[in-house]
């Protein structure tokens, strides 16, 4: 079972040029600055999403070390892992708030752009609004891959709690939850190199515009890498394995 964690845009100060009797190129600066702001949300959410991330795995670890025979001590562990499940949930969203805040920030530079006329700002503008609209889709497929593996992950604690629970189904659903976390990754990774491409085309565009001025870089996504370790479900050695989650990282 593979987990995940968002990264964080590190805090930093911003020089806002005037509004006052700005340039279309200043004016898309300030929104586009003013965007990477608004992800600093993103960054309060992670220390208490990785711990929650960490907190939960262990509790797993520990349901499998006493097989399906403890169910009392089982459904208990299983609660305690739910709690941590919801907060993760709780928390995506909040990060996820954040990211449309700032992408709705980010359209009134779009907007803005339509006025500029000088050809390579144009050039450079239009590369920002390729790679920038390609991370916010790859943003949302991540939040989707992401709130599915949460539900899976909700799913399997309640089938702890099943005194019926058989082998054969408990392994077929920690099989899902794994191809579900292996699209996380993917996904992450569409998402990093998106944002890598929109940071070089923000900092092109300042160029192309001779903005001489102070910028910050939007965050990219950190998690599990594909060669995680496995696991198997805490029964005899020929039961089909399960995959371990990556490390868990300060993303975010």
């Amino acid at each position: 079972m593979k987990k995940i964690i968002l990264s964080s845009i590190a805090a930093s100060s911003l020089l806002v040029i005037s509004a006052c009797g700005e340039s279309s190129s200043e004016a898309i600066y300030n929104h586009l600055e003013e965007a990477v702001e608004l992800e600093e949300g993103f960054q309060q959410q992670q220390e208490p999403l990785m711990e929650a991330e960490q907190q939960e795995y262990e509790i797993y670890e520990e349901i499998l070390s006493l097989g399906l025979t403890e169910l009392e001590e089982i459904q208990a562990l299983s609660n305690e892992a739910l709690e941590l499940v919801d907060e993760r949930e709780e928390r995506l969203e909040m990060e996820r708030e954040s990211i449309e805040a700032s992408y709705e920030e980010y359209q009134q530079a779009e907007e803005e752009m339509e006025n500029l006329e000088e050809e390579e700002e144009i050039a450079a503008a239009e590369n920002i609004r390729d790679t920038m609209n390609e991370r916010y889709a790859s943003y949302e497929e991540l939040y989707t891959n992401y709130s599915e593996a949460i539900e899976l992950d909700r799913e399997l604690y309640h089938m702890f709690q099943d005194e019926e629970l058989e082998i054969d189904e408990l392994q077929d659903h920690i099989d899902t939850i794994n191809e579900r976390y292996r699209s996380v990754v993917d996904s992450k990774e569409r998402f990093n190199e998106y944002t890598d491409r929109y940071n070089e085309a923000k900092s092109s565009f300042y160029q192309a515009a001779g903005l001489n001025v102070e910028e910050t870089e939007a965050p990219e996504a950190e998690g599990p890498d594909e060669d995680n370790e496995e696991e198997d479900n805490g029964e005899e050695e020929e039961e089909p394995e399960a995959e371990e989650p990556g490390d868990v990282v300060d993303n975010g």
